[in-house]
């Protein structure tokens, strides 16, 4: 992965973790396997990136954890946002959006279509 991918991918996996956790409680793998298949593929998320992420959205107070009896012995650690997470999910998507579509007019896209690369 190049140094840009990992920039946007940093500046976007909170808020994209919170869209998520709108959707349902989750735990950790479950989450990484859903960055990659809603991306096809083009968004993976490692669990050793997604849990200071957790971590640090469980302290802002944006999500919560809770275990869950799996099978008879096993524990599993879920997610969920809270009030406050949905409001600031919603805040950030504005700005998202705000910001993309700036982007999009300075690079004279005003529809964003995917920009196609040719190789040589």
């Amino acid at each position: 992965m190049s140094q840009n991918q990992d920039n946007f991918k940093r500046g976007t996996a909170e808020f994209l973790l919170l869209y998520l956790l709108r959707q349902e409680d989750l735990y950790g793998y479950k989450i990484t396997q859903l960055f990659n298949q809603k991306s096809n593929g083009r968004y993976t998320m490692l669990e050793g990136s997604l849990y200071p992420i957790l971590y640090k959205l469980e302290d802002a107070g944006y999500i919560t954890s809770y275990t869950r009896l799996v099978g008879r012995k096993r524990q599993r650690r879920l997610y969920h946002i809270t009030d406050a997470g949905v409001e600031y999910f919603e805040r950030v998507l504005r700005e998202y959006d705000e910001i993309s579509k700036g982007v999009s007019m300075i690079l004279d896209r005003p529809n964003a279509e995917i920009l196609q690369v040719e190789e040589h």
